[in-house]
């Protein structure tokens, strides 16, 4: 038996400065695992602090997402029904087999954020899954969310044995002709190129984020550690058929299986 539960939750400001909290438990058997971190840059520095003491879920009152901990030192929050939100959210079924699935809900597409003192546009989205990571059937994996002050836009782009892909203008899915790491081409014929001006991780994950998880190597399988993962801040230019181009700041990433 296997199930993951995860939040990920940011806020990037007007200069670029990001924030991105990490929320989430994993089950595997007799094997509970729970961990929190923040992920902070400040110009080209980057930053990230790791807790695997139980953390606090964030909770949502009255459209407000709120979330704190004590163990590192920070809390947010995402307006979830502010002029800068965009509708209640979404939900897609990734991926289903007979051994498990993966549920996705993005309740902020775009939303005005806040983490510690850094106010911005922000992104909140919560996952569970009951299949393996090492046992999906993929190659890559393509994730990435744009922020500007009139517009939101989120993708998932899964290439392998059962490859597919979601983009969201706006809260509403919207066609695509490409999703690369550097540009997404949009059936409307919009195009967002991406500058990867910043890279806020990169590695397998083996030496990264679970390389501080005790006796990681002992308990998890190699397939798991030696997934790799980009993870860019770039700075976003959104360019539409008949209407001015508009800047913004994007999260993306770039999750490569082993063969």
């Amino acid at each position: 038996m296997f199930r993951l539960s995860k939040w990920y939750l940011d806020c990037v400001t007007d200069t670029g400065d990001a924030s991105i909290a990490y929320i989430g438990e994993a089950v595997w058997g007799k094997l509970r695992l729970h961990y929190s971190s923040l992920l902070e840059s400040t110009g080209t520095q980057v930053k990230e602090r790791h807790s695997f003491r139980k953390p606090s879920q964030p909770h949502i009152t009255g459209g407000l997402l709120h979330w704190e901990s004590d163990v590192l030192d920070a809390e947010g929050e995402w307006k979830l029904d502010s002029q800068k939100s965009t509708g209640t959210g979404i939900q897609r079924t990734i991926y289903r087999s007979e051994i498990g699935c993966i549920e996705w809900h993005c309740l902020a597409p775009r939303a005005a954020a806040r983490i510690g003192m850094r106010r911005g546009l922000g992104y909140a989205e919560y996952l569970t899954m009951t299949i393996p990571p090492w046992k999906l059937p993929i190659a890559s994996l393509r994730w990435g969310r744009f922020a500007s002050d009139s517009h939101g836009i989120v993708w998932i782009d899964w290439q392998g044995e059962s490859s597919q892909r979601f983009v969201f203008a706006d809260g509403e899915a919207i066609g695509s002709h490409a999703v690369e790491d550097g540009r997404i081409e949009i059936a409307n014929g919009a195009r967002l190129t991406m500058d990867r001006s910043l890279v806020l991780r990169d590695g397998a994950l083996g030496t990264t984020v679970l390389s501080r998880i005790p006796t990681i190597r002992k308990s998890f399988p190699a397939r798991l550690l030696q997934i790799r993962e980009c993870k860019w801040r770039s700075r976003g230019r959104l360019e539409w058929p008949g209407r001015p181009p508009e800047e913004g700041w994007v999260i993306h990433e770039r999750v490569d299986w082993p063969t």
